[in-house]
């Protein structure tokens, strides 16, 4: 499994990265109305403008203790003051940097109520929406965003991008492209929007233009991991390990924390056997995403392959017990501990039960649904 993408969070104090051909229904084209008015709003009462301001120094001196130090300020001040947005906003910026999305979007909630016409709360709630599955609600918030940004304004492009990006993953490419194609009409190129328009050739099996249009990317910005994470994408499809594996090599050297080219890079390393290289790859990434079920379950395969059965059923377990019911993770986990326990442990009575479970939770597009069907006869269940 690979990643085509990170997500976007933007925040008003601090600029955050937290990162076969279908149609699709025809989509409204989205007319910008132009930026949205700003509310005239009360003045904050001067201790949470203080609280606020120590949040924002600890962020700026850094080290490992500034976001919990910044999170308990930004908290005490909208306690103070919950007409103070910019607490809302970069609490919410916080608390979804920790994975918690249902918190943040509550935060992104109580700063868009105050100051409704700040389009960065509401991307960054988008995201924060689209990561808990609520994808009609994130929907809602980028075309908002796109109506109520200027159109020279860099951060509808970046809605757009993320717009396009959610309808790819719903397999209307169609609509998708129609979005990018506005984008570059009303406001310019961005490597981002060509990054994701080859991402969804890709998905289409265009290759050709795919390679294009992520050229195009790269012209336009040779220092995004992301175009980089696209072309290496492509040289997998096409079966290029090697210049694949350099390419997602190359988007973590330009940023460490782009954490889907070293998810992208590890999965080559365990395709390849290399489970030790492998296993370090997930275990940086999970520093800086301790929240990622996929790189958790991931981990586990790689301590399968080095034979460290205990530690690989610790992590299946782990994402289990903690990522969302039906989310492919949580598959993936089901269906890697069922392997596990036949396989590795001779556990067969408990990988019919994790069997069970994985036909159950898993939709019928899981891709390792048929491997299971199989595996389930081969145990006589």
């Amino acid at each position: 499994m690979t990643r085509a993408g990170t997500l976007l969070a933007a925040t008003a104090a601090v600029a955050v990265m937290l990162g076969a051909c279908g149609g699709g229904t025809a989509t409204r084209r989205i007319q910008s109305t132009g930026p949205r008015a700003a509310p005239k709003l009360d003045p904050v009462k001067p201790q949470a403008r203080r609280e606020f301001e120590a949040a924002l120094r600890a962020l700026r001196l850094g080290g490992p203790e500034a976001p919990e130090t910044a999170r308990a300020r930004f908290e005490a001040a909208v306690e103070i003051d919950g007409k103070l947005w910019e607490g809302w906003h970069d609490l919410g910026v916080l608390r979804a940097q920790d994975g918690d999305d249902d918190r943040a979007v509550a935060a992104f909630d109580k700063a868009l109520a105050v100051n409704p016409a700040h389009a960065p709360t509401r991307l960054a709630r988008a995201e924060s929406l689209r990561r808990l599955g609520r994808t009609k609600e994130a929907r809602a918030d980028y075309e908002a965003t796109l109506r109520e940004t200027a159109e020279d304004d860099p951060l509808r492009r970046d809605a757009a991008a993320r717009m396009a990006s959610l309808l790819r993953d719903d397999g209307k490419f169609e609509d998708a492209v129609d979005v990018l194609r506005d984008t570059l009409r009303t406001s310019g190129a961005t490597s981002r929007v060509y990054t994701e328009l080859g991402l969804i050739y890709m998905t289409q099996g265009r290759d050709e233009l795919a390679v294009l249009v992520i050229g195009k990317a790269i012209e336009l910005d040779a220092k995004d991991p992301a175009a980089y994470n696209a072309l290496a994408l492509l040289y997998l499809r096409q079966g290029k390990a090697q210049e694949a594996f350099d390419r997602f090599d190359y988007a973590t050297s330009l940023d460490p924390n782009y954490i889907d080219a070293r998810f992208n890079k590890a999965s080559v390393l365990l395709d390849a056997g290399d489970y030790t290289r492998a296993k370090q790859e997930l275990e940086t990434l999970l520093d800086k995403a301790p929240d990622d079920w996929a790189a958790h379950v991931s981990l586990g395969v790689a301590w399968r392959g080095l034979k460290d059965n205990a530690a690989a059923k610790k992590k299946f377990d782990l994402v289990i017990d903690k990522s969302p019911r039906r989310s492919r993770a949580r598959g993936d986990a089901l269906w890697n501990l069922a392997v596990l326990k036949s396989d590795f442990l001779d556990d067969t009575a408990g990988a019919k039960g994790d069997l069970e479970r994985f036909l159950q939770d898993a939709g019928t597009a899981h891709p390792k649904r048929q491997a299971a069907e199989q595996k389930r006869k081969e145990l006589g269940i």
